[in-house]
């Protein structure tokens, strides 16, 4: 009877130990799935991040690349308009040229005139004289208005050529900066892609460790269903070892009251035989 009360007892504990093992693995595993499930909700949250990044860097290289197209055109446009300048330059400094030709010959004209109208004047030729008079003061004045041109076409085509310089200075600028604007949309662009696949990498990431999470959680619950249930079986199989220790022990209790009332009295050798 010790032995086996001992053997039991020895199987209590055991089972006992095994239950306390399987609601710390238990309890092991639901922390592991809460710490999977707080990282798995960070990394899904950095990839929304990088997403809405990813999408600020892609609207960023969009405007960043209008406006270098913007700005190519508009310095094409300038160094059209400076080239139409300079050309405008050129040619006013031709017709400049050409009227200062024209105004000192009417000018040298003028003067033979002058002198020749004085000559007759000397030899009583004085209607001769005044006409040639009045067409060298025609020609002088013809040839001062020729001058006048010619100097103010030198002031335009020195005014042209220098704009048409500034001009090309600023729409090689807006150019430069046209180009800037394309290798800024380029950066901006190869930014955002990169962005993009980071927010890909992180919301998979967070996808596996939310379903690692749920596959340990549920580990946890069958683990610690287990356990429970383990435990109502070992209290099932006890109350049953016990009631059928209760049944021997009544049963053998019970025999010793019997056995006397079964024996004969004991026979009194005292009596006279018959």
């Amino acid at each position: 009877m010790p032995a086996r009360k001992t053997k039991g007892k020895a199987a209590a504990d055991t089972k006992t130990k095994v239950r306390a093992e399987e609601l710390a693995a238990a309890d092991s595993a639901a922390a592991a799935a809460r710490i999977e499930t707080a990282a798995g909700a960070a990394d899904v949250t950095v990839g929304e991040d990088e997403a809405a990044a990813a999408a600020a860097f892609s609207a960023s290289s969009d405007a960043a690349a209008r406006r270098g197209a913007r700005n190519a055109a508009e310095g094409a446009a300038t160094l059209s308009l400076a080239d139409q300048v300079a050309a405008g330059g050129e040619l006013a400094a031709a017709l400049s040229g050409d009227e200062f030709r024209r105004g000192m010959e009417l000018a040298g004209i003028a003067g033979q005139v002058q002198v020749a109208a004085e000559l007759l004047g000397g030899i009583a030729q004085p209607t001769l004289a005044a006409f040639l008079g009045r067409t060298s003061q025609q020609l002088h004045v013809l040839a001062v208005e020729a001058l006048s041109r010619a100097t103010e076409g030198a002031i335009v085509a020195h005014g042209a050529e220098h704009l048409a310089g500034e001009l090309a200075a600023l729409g090689l600028t807006e150019m430069s900066e046209g180009r800037d604007e394309y290798a800024t949309s380029e950066a901006l662009g190869v930014a955002s892609a990169e962005m993009a696949a980071a927010a890909v990498r992180s919301v998979a990431a967070g996808a596996a460790e939310l379903a690692a999470a749920k596959a340990m959680g549920g580990m946890a619950q069958a683990i610690a269903n287990d356990a429970a249930n383990g435990a109502v079986r070992t209290r099932g199989a006890d109350r049953g070892q016990t009631g059928k220790t209760a049944a021997a022990v009544g049963s053998r209790a019970a025999k010793p009251a019997t056995r006397p009332a079964a024996k004969r009295a004991p026979r009194d050798r005292s009596a006279p035989k018959p």
